[in-house]
């Protein structure tokens, strides 16, 4: 069991600021509302905002569904491996 997380709260903050402008742009792009993407991928417009401001995460099953929703793939809404990282170097692993 790893003696620290492998991520700073700082650093899960910025990736989750950085996956829900991904979400937004791509609902933007498509031209739907929070709203809607909500209907469509069957959560509330209250949800979705706060996973757009990075206010909450997601699990892969929401994330799937949103993704549906958009018409991208998963992969494409979750940020480089550079976001979080808050010193411009990419996270650290721990062994």
């Amino acid at each position: 069991m790893p003696e620290s997380a492998p991520f700073s709260r700082e650093q899960n903050r910025v990736f989750l600021r950085a996956m829900g402008k991904r979400i937004k742009l791509a609902r933007i792009d498509r031209e739907l509302s929070q709203e809607q993407l909500a209907r469509r991928s069957g959560m509330s417009r209250n949800f979705v905002s706060s996973v757009e401001r990075g206010a909450h995460g997601v699990d892969v099953v929401r994330l799937r569904a949103l993704a549906w929703a958009l018409g991208v793939r998963v992969d494409q809404l979750l940020p480089d491996e550079e976001a979080g990282a808050t010193d411009g170097q990419p996270a650290q692993r721990t062994a």
